[in-house]
């Protein structure tokens, strides 16, 4: 078991950024160009914001955000296209804690908290989940 390191971590978030800058300038061949330009634009601001947060405080921190930030968003049925910005940012969060090595199962759990009681609960219930640097060990292989 090891933490992923800070340059991995970084170098990943780079690359998905540069995959969301591609998603937008294909965006305009989608079927609804208006809704995948948005929610790319998302995805890239996310990823930036994770990128200056691990620059400046370490994975470990930048994990603890990112899963209160996904707790307390609403749950979106994967066909409800009302709004893509919410729609990237799940899609970041969700690249960035497979980066990580979270877990389908963890993070099917907290989806389920997401279900469970909405943005309000779950971001009442992230307060009981663990969320320390033992939860940042994983294989070399990850999720």
């Amino acid at each position: 078991m090891h933490q992923v390191a800070q340059e991995d971590v970084l170098r990943a978030l780079k690359k998905f950024k540069r995959l969301a800058k591609q998603d937008l300038l294909a965006s305009q061949l989608m079927a609804d160009p208006e809704f995948w330009e948005q929610q790319a634009i998302a995805r890239r601001a996310v990823y930036e914001e994770l990128m200056l947060k691990v620059e400046n405080e370490g994975v470990e921190p930048a994990y603890r955000e990112a899963k209160m930030r996904y707790l307390a968003l609403p749950l979106l049925a994967s066909d409800d296209h009302t709004n893509p910005k919410l729609h990237g940012e799940e899609q970041a969060l969700e690249m960035f804690f497979t980066i990580l090595g979270v877990s389908s199962a963890e993070l099917d759990e907290w989806r389920a908290l997401r279900a469970a009681g909405g943005a309000d609960g779950a971001a009442q219930n992230a307060g009981s989940i663990n969320v320390s640097g033992e939860e940042l060990a994983m294989g070399a292989g990850g999720a």
